[in-house]
């Protein structure tokens, strides 16, 4: 198993709590190496806490000051493990996903890397976990962008 890790480049503490909570009790039983950018919030966390689980971690850095060189940072990420076993992304976005974003070579992240990560992890065919660090009631998938949620939800029936 792979997998790789998107999130805020800031997280409040009670974020970082509640994906402390997240990490014991979903990923750190997992057998996988993981997989993480060089940005402080989510991805310092993952950096920080991999050896405390005895994880495999391969960082990402960028490789350049303009936006056009973050997102490269994460689509060389997700390329990274997209054609391994089992490869997912668990991601931990701190908002809704913005309009306009959506799976292709090449999306837009409409200023959220996070969703930028996630679109194109779908594009490539990871399979996605997310933990989202705003509130929503529990199994309320509302909140999800049309792309990401079930099939089965997705499919209209069709009687004629």
């Amino acid at each position: 198993m792979q997998i790789a890790f998107t999130g805020s480049r800031r997280l409040k503490e009670a974020q970082e709590l509640n994906i402390y909570k997240d990490f014991d009790y979903f990923i750190a039983n997992h057998k996988a190496d993981w997989h993480v950018g060089d940005a402080p919030g989510l991805d310092a966390l993952v950096r920080r806490v991999a050896a405390d689980y005895d994880k495999q971690l391969t960082v990402y850095e960028v490789e350049g000051t303009e936006k056009w060189h973050f997102a490269a940072r994460s689509k060389r990420m997700v390329d990274a493990i997209a054609n391994l076993p089992d490869p997912w992304l668990y991601a931990f976005p701190n908002k809704l996903c913005p309009d306009g974003c959506k799976p292709c070579k090449s999306p837009s992240g409409q200023g959220s890397g996070t969703w930028l990560t996630i679109a194109y992890a779908k594009y490539r065919g990871l399979q996605i976990r997310i933990f989202p660090q705003f509130s929503t009631q529990l199994e309320d998938k509302s909140w999800l962008p049309q792309w990401l949620k079930d099939e089965p939800e997705n499919k209209q029936l069709n009687l004629f």
